[in-house]
């Protein structure tokens, strides 16, 4: 493995492989072909008073993310990702919404953090428990990047190279985001 990051395809490929023989048992943890998805992302971005970044679009518009979790992170739980996308924004606190203006969604939620997305610009943040709103820490570029890092994060955890992907980490992404990272992998 070299010092990249894994593409999408990669990823789909190695979670399709270790987990199409669990289907049966378990099912939200393959990044899977989109199928079938409503794709009015004019309704949702009207809905959210915001205009989605592009490659946040395309990312969903070609994957299911309404069925998909990865190393903790829920993007969704057999549902449409558009309609979980609004609801993630309808149970936001009146502090979140402040703070949220038209700038901000919530894209994913894990165990200890909310995954929001700057819209302006597709960065991902990251608050939680113990981090506030005002102290978010940007944890990937892009929708993309967090996609491509996380399932890279799976791989290396999976081959138990963890530090292998640290290094990436290291290499590719600001220091403020570096625990939140080995957090993920650990």
């Amino acid at each position: 493995m070299n010092n990249t990051l894994l593409n999408i395809e990669e990823i789909r490929i190695i979670l399709d492989r270790d987990f199409i023989p669990l289907e049966s048992f378990v099912t939200g943890l393959r990044l899977k072909k989109q199928v079938e998805m409503e794709t009015n992302v004019e309704r949702i971005e009207r809905r959210l008073k915001v205009k989605l970044p592009v490659d946040f679009v395309n990312l969903i518009l070609n994957y299911d993310f309404g069925d998909f979790s990865i190393l903790g992170v829920h993007f969704g739980s057999n549902t449409n990702y558009l309609d979980k996308l609004i609801s993630y924004h309808e149970h936001l606190s009146n502090e979140d919404i402040k703070n949220f203006s038209n700038q901000f969604i919530t894209i994913a939620m894990g165990d200890y953090f909310t995954f929001i997305m700057d819209v302006n610009c597709g960065s991902i943040y990251v608050y939680g428990s113990e981090t506030s709103f005002n102290k978010k820490i940007k944890v990937a570029e892009t929708f993309t990047k967090l996609i491509q890092t996380l399932g890279t994060a799976y791989f290396h955890s999976s081959q138990n190279t963890q530090t292998e992907f640290l290094d990436i980490v290291i290499k590719k992404f600001d220091e403020e985001c570096i625990n939140f990272w080995k957090e993920i992998i650990n």
